[in-house]
């Protein structure tokens, strides 16, 4: 996603400060959309909501303030606003990586899978250094039956993000369905050593497929 840091500091007061500004100027879309942000950390969602859209009245053309409206819309579980906010930033910005990826997460969640592999591919196909996206191809590619691409999905992540634990935990799934057990447990291995909370009944299935191979 776009979204812009807040700086370091009392966010309440760079909310106050931020909504002194708009008031002051209230075309100015830098202001809107920074006030937007501050809402959304501080947790004020509807707010945030609310700035962000008149933030896109002041500039319709930002295909930024699409994505990170779009961005919160997903976290609030508000999937289908979310694909509409980043459908409208591709239609801005036709090769926004970004707003491909942000659909195609959402089609994961809707259990979407080959609608989420195409635009994941074509995102990859524009910035092809998105780990979490290799990530989340990888998880999908086995949802399809697509196991060696699968497995080339999560080794791509794991050689981009070497201390990613979920992108190892992925690959370790790839090749356990693919059939190479060891790998699958190197991989598991590793995603432990690393901090990713491994699925215990998934650890004991690569632990009897090791055994029995």
């Amino acid at each position: 996603m776009a979204k812009t840091p807040i700086k370091s500091g009392n966010i309440d007061g760079v909310i106050k400060d931020l909504e002194t500004e708009l008031q002051k100027n209230p075309n100015s879309v830098i202001a809107a959309h920074r006030l937007a942000l501050a809402y959304w950390r501080k947790e004020r969602f509807d707010d945030a909501v609310e700035t962000f859209k008149k933030a896109l009245a002041i500039d319709p053309t930002s295909y930024e303030l699409h994505i990170n409206l779009g961005t919160l819309y997903f976290q609030l579980g508000k999937l289908e606003e979310g694909i509409k906010a980043n459908e409208k930033a591709l239609q801005i910005h036709p090769r926004s990586a970004e707003a491909m990826a942000n659909i195609g997460s959402a089609y994961v969640q809707m259990r979407k899978w080959e609608e989420a592999a195409e635009l994941f591919k074509k995102a990859l196909q524009i910035k092809p250094e998105m780990v979490v996206v290799w990530t989340n191809l990888s998880t999908v590619l086995v949802e399809l039956d697509q196991l060696e691409d699968a497995v080339a999905a999560g080794r791509k992540a794991v050689q981009l993000a070497p201390t990613f634990g979920l992108a190892h935990n992925n690959l370790a799934v790839a090749s356990y369905y693919n059939k190479d057990y060891e790998t699958a447990k190197v991989h598991l291995n590793k995603a432990k050593e690393l901090g990713y909370p491994v699925h215990e009944a998934f650890e004991q299935k690569v632990a009897e497929a090791v055994a029995g191979a």
